[in-house]
């Protein structure tokens, strides 16, 4: 493969080629992850349900559980719309990040409300739930990065092994089956962490061996200094 076709394939997992449409990505947060949360919100939330304002919130059997129960499943269906769409190819993998950030952060808003609004706590009670809400949004940004990654990598390696088949096409070469060449990658791999091996023990024994001169070199220091100061000594007493 010639440096130009490499640079051209490696272009392809730039980060800026693997994001969605700012715009489809805005649509989507809000059509499906934002407007439902307001739904909940609005119509169980268990903030709503005060002498000013009242919804369904008692009136759910079990109603702290199922509440909760009810935001598990918002979270998991918006990650599996979010996830139709990918393979739809409407959005790509950093859809998965926002996705899960803004579900996770906004439900916890919703069930961290429901123990919060029971303490006696007063205006720090709005406080405590901007601490959850940002944990909650941290935790999102980490799963959703986490996911992100591991998708985007599974997507790297089918893009490998389809250039890898193209290019043995093209080259009127042997078409390599799948698994030859995902050996072929566990060999490279094994064969690149023994080098990193050699090269880490290679690397201590040359640090073994210039901390044991510098210790070698100080104690012959301390040796003439040693012997300087006897002569002095001497000297001193003729």
């Amino acid at each position: 493969m010639s440096d130009t076709k490499t640079l051209d394939w490696n272009k392809t997992r730039e980060f800026d080629l693997e994001r969605t449409n700012i715009w489809i990505s805005f649509i989507f947060e809000i059509l499906v992850v934002v407007l439902p949360y307001v739904v909940i919100w609005i119509l169980i939330g268990s903030s709503w349900n005060t002498e000013k304002f009242h919804n369904y919130y008692n009136n759910l059997p079990l109603k702290d559980l199922l509440l909760t129960i009810i935001c598990i499943a918002y979270v998991i269906i918006a990650l599996g719309i979010n996830l139709i769409t990918y393979i739809l190819k409407w959005q790509k993998e950093d859809s998965f990040t926002f996705t899960t950030a803004i579900a996770l952060c906004l439900t916890g808003l919703i069930t961290n409300s429901i123990w919060i609004d029971k303490l006696s706590i007063g205006g720090f009670s709005i406080f405590l739930k901007v601490i959850f809400l940002i944990l909650f949004a941290l935790l999102g940004i980490f799963i959703g990065t986490l996911a992100t990654m591991l998708i985007r990598n599974f997507k790297f390696k089918i893009e490998e092994e389809d250039q890898i088949l193209l290019q043995a096409y093209k080259n009127g070469e042997e078409i390599p089956s799948i698994k030859k060449i995902r050996l072929d990658r566990a060999e490279k791999y094994r064969i690149k962490k023994e080098q990193e091996i050699e090269e880490l023990n290679k690397f201590k024994e040359e640090l073994n061996e210039k901390i044991a001169i510098e210790l070698k070199n100080k104690k012959h220091e301390k040796l003439d200094e040693k012997e300087n100061k006897k002569r002095n000594k001497k000297n001193n007493k003729k």
